[in-house]
């Protein structure tokens, strides 16, 4: 109890040093937007896609990036907050593999991932990841970029990503995507506007990577005892996925990293067993994996749980079997899988691509729940 309370005047005192804005310390703790790594070239809003550019030098030189820019388009959106956002949507030229919910000599349509990256990422260097959803899965990935990062217009905050993430969405409807297509993808604080889209709007399922209970449960020392900041400061909470996990009606698949220093795996454990039963997908929690490697440490497991989880949403679109080359999962007790060689692919191969870093790295969160101050305070 005593480190909830040291933590909770901890958050007090930065409150206080942030002028009693309640916003301002929210956004500026939550959101890390980097460098630009991308522009966009020929883009205008409302016409015709442009192609995404890289800026960073070392992206420019990396072969698979430039092959995922390749098979890319960029449109430019209004979210219903003002703001002008790029998303960009790749696509799979090639055959998916084998039994991939997207396999389009069935005659399928592919699944639409709508991603929602991390807070210390942007959309450019998420490409690399998009492009081997794309060819592992035999989906399509849309990608969505936050408002004051990228090449978007505004400052990031709280209410600005649930709008870009509603944006992104009615483009897809309004571009002939059926909801039931629709599978939005939410990585660490990601996963808030993701949650929030998929408890209010309708879709054929969502996945949350390494998620958040709420913003302020983050930090909390002891998630258990009175005093927690999440308690102390709950009018100012936000991301509340723990609520809004209970209003989904689509199938929910969380994944989270035993070895996450931050966003500790409670986290993850508690929103899957949170989802309404008929909701509940059986959960994967790598028992090696920390916050940003969880495909890094065993892609085949990866891919493979994905795999299974968006042909359970691909039979429910189209009424019929499609075969995977995973056995059918049952919804129960989460799987527990062991762990091959870091940095293989499914095939055993060498991965194309180092897995990016999602989320921050500078202890701000663990510093706060040792009843610290967070780095750069």
């Amino acid at each position: 109890m005593v480190s909830n309370c040291v933590a909770s005047a901890s958050i007090g005192c930065l409150f206080c040093c942030q002028g009693c804005n309640a916003e301002k310390l929210r956004n500026d703790f939550t959101f890390l937007p980097p460098a630009p790594s991308y522009a966009v070239e020929g883009c205008v809003e409302g016409g015709r896609a442009g192609k995404l550019q890289y800026v960073l030098e070392a992206l420019r030189n990396f072969s698979f990036y430039q092959q995922a820019a390749e098979h890319a388009e960029v449109h430019f959106v209004r979210t219903g907050r003002g703001e002008r956002i790029p998303i960009v949507w790749v696509r799979n030229s090639s055959s998916p593999a084998s039994g991939s919910p997207g396999n389009r000599s069935s005659g399928q349509q592919p699944i639409v991932l709508l991603h929602c990256h991390g807070n210390a990422t942007d959309i450019g260097m998420m490409m690399a990841a998009y492009l081997e959803m794309t060819r592992q899965l035999g989906c399509e990935v849309v990608g969505v970029e936050y408002s004051g990062y990228g090449a978007s217009s505004g400052k990031p905050s709280a209410s600005n990503t649930l709008a870009d993430a509603e944006a992104a969405y009615n483009f897809l409807l309004s571009s002939g995507i059926a909801p039931e297509r629709i599978v939005v993808y939410g990585q660490s604080v990601g996963s808030g506007p993701a949650m929030a889209l998929a408890a209010r709007r309708p879709m054929g399922g969502c996945v949350l990577h390494s998620p958040m209970l709420s913003g302020i449960r983050v930090i909390d020392p002891q998630p258990d005892s009175c005093c927690r900041p999440s308690c102390v400061f709950c009018c100012f909470d936000f991301f509340r996925n723990d609520q809004h996990i209970k209003s989904v009606n689509c199938p929910v698949f969380v994944m989270h990293g035993r070895m996450d220093d931050v966003i500790p795996l409670y986290h993850g454990l508690r929103l899957s067993d949170a989802a309404p039963k008929n909701c509940r997908w059986p959960g994967y929690f790598p028992k090696d994996a920390g916050h940003n490697d969880i495909i890094e440490r065993n892609s085949a497991a990866y891919f493979g749980e994905v795999c299974a989880f968006l042909r359970n949403v691909q039979e429910r679109v189209h009424g019929g079997s499609v075969n995977c080359n995973l056995p059918a999962r049952s919804i129960g007790k989460p799987a527990q899988m062991e762990m091959s060689e870091v940095g293989k692919g499914p095939n055993g191969a060498a991965r194309p691509y180092v897995e990016p870093t999602v989320g921050p790295n500078d202890g701000r969160y663990e510093n706060i729940r040792r009843a610290g101050a967070p780095s750069g305070a």
